[in-house]
């Protein structure tokens, strides 16, 4: 907490100044009433540095409030709040998506007995959250016991963000002493922005590694799949006894196998991605990159190999498929880079596959064959549609998650949204599960409900 600290500010001179300026006029003009005019300034000097003692007392509170666009309560985030579904989290600090808008009431009373004529108040705004409307601060004049409260909303980034202490700054009736100090505030300190995905439904390409996705083969699992002959070998388990008992044959039930399903994560960072809504709001490429990251971390934690892939202008960045720790911190540090840079280039010590003038042709010759691809992009411009199309014609099983960045009403804009939702039915019609992000829909919502109700081979 800043000490506080006294400023006097010295105002002598102007008050002799006025003072003998009036009582020379009123001298030389005669006059009695302006000669006893010129004694004002005096007493207001008297009274500047006789003044009352009495430091200003004031309480702060602050309340965050994460706003919930979806009432349904179908958002992924549900679990992490609590039984108000406010969004807090489980440790009572709020929490939210990238991109959201959180609003901060700061209450300022005064706990004193006296007035507080001038009471000025910046409240401790986290650096990275920029103020999307209103504003933190206050000009006010407060009896006592008096409150007043500013209002302001913040856009949230990912990461963990602590409030400062706001700085209170008053002044005296006669504006000449100061008073700058911290105030530690009670309520909410902290506003958090990585919520985990709590599921992410999976289509059916599969590899060799047991998992949760059946396929078309007896094995290991829970659900039937055949009755066949006994083998020598056979476990002594799957022998079905009932029918021995009544046939006295031996027959061996099969379950169908599961394996786990190998992902790629493709993130569309090229230059034209880094374009927002608008001056104030994610870029395209931050928003896919948040995606991303969240289906990476979902799918890593059920146990399926993922990769991640990232699109610059001219190279592939990528992290092979995989569940170990390694594997996460190399992704991680893949996705942070994406949304920190202007173009994809500036990673290092990464795994990657390739670097190529084309990074859709690199992509496309480097993907396992049996993987699920997850593509993250606007959709700004023909190439993402026409990878699309050639990894549907090689059998991929591709899903689109489309952040939809051109709401402006100029009509240049209108016509890129045209364009841009012709693209995303071009993919729908050749077989990919296309979901068009209006940003108004929480991330949590799109991941869990419109990329769900794929079917499993």
């Amino acid at each position: 907490m800043m000490a506080r600290t006294v400023d006097r500010l010295d105002r002598s001179q102007w008050a002799v100044a006025a003072t003998l300026a009036i009582a020379g006029a009123g001298i030389a003009a005669g006059s009695q009433f302006l000669i006893v005019a010129a004694t004002l300034p005096l007493w207001y000097l008297g009274a500047a540095v006789l003044g009352t003692r009495e430091r200003a007392q004031v309480r702060v509170s602050r309340a965050v409030h994460v706003g919930d666009s979806d009432s349904d309560g179908d958002d992924a985030t549900a679990p992490e709040r609590g039984p108000d579904d406010s969004g807090r989290n489980r440790n009572d600090t709020p929490s939210g998506d990238p991109g959201d808008t959180v609003t901060v009431r700061t209450t300022v009373q005064n706990v004193g007995s006296e007035p507080v004529v001038d009471l000025r108040l910046v409240d401790g705004v986290p650096e990275p959250l920029p103020v999307v409307d209103g504003s933190p601060r206050a000009c006010v004049s407060l009896d006592a016991l008096e409150s007043a409260t500013v209002e302001y909303e913040l856009e949230l980034r990912r990461g963990a963000h602590s409030f400062d202490e706001p700085t209170v700054r008053t002044r005296d009736l006669t504006g000449t002493v100061v008073e700058t100090w911290s105030v530690e505030t009670t309520g909410d300190d902290a506003v958090r922005c990585f919520p985990p995905v709590e599921r992410v439904p999976l289509g059916g390409g599969t590899n060799d590694y047991a998992g949760e996705v059946p396929t078309d083969e007896g094995g290991s699992g829970v659900e039937f799949y055949s009755v066949r002959e006994y083998e020598p070998g056979d476990p002594v388990g799957s022998i079905d006894w009932r029918r021995y008992a009544g046939t006295r044959e031996l027959t061996t039930v099969e379950y169908r196998a599961e394996r786990a399903t190998r992902i790629v994560c493709v993130v569309d960072a090229r230059r034209n991605q880094f374009r927002a809504a608008s001056r104030d709001r994610l870029s395209a490429a931050e928003l896919s990159a948040d995606a991303a990251e969240r289906t990476f971390e979902a799918l890593v934690d059920a146990g399926h190999p993922t990769g991640v892939v990232g699109l610059g202008d001219r190279n592939v960045e990528s992290v092979p498929p995989g569940t170990d720790a390694a594997t996460r911190q190399t992704a991680t540090a893949l996705l942070r880079d994406t949304r920190a840079a202007n173009r994809l280039g500036s990673t290092r010590n990464l795994s990657y596959w390739t670097r190529t003038i084309d990074p859709f042709d690199g992509l496309e010759q480097q993907l396992p064959g049996e993987a699920q691809v997850y593509l993250f992009s606007s959709f700004l411009d023909d190439a993402p549609v026409e990878l699309v199309e050639r990894l549907r014609a090689r059998g991929y099983s591709v899903r689109v998650v489309s952040p939809d960045v051109t709401d402006a009403d100029d009509a240049e804009t209108r016509l890129e949204a045209l364009e841009r939702r012709s693209r995303l039915a071009r993919a729908r019609a050749v077989g990919a599960r296309v979901v068009d992000w209006d940003l108004e829909r929480s991330i949590g919502t799109i991941l869990r409900n419109a990329i769900g109700g794929v079917s499993t081979r």
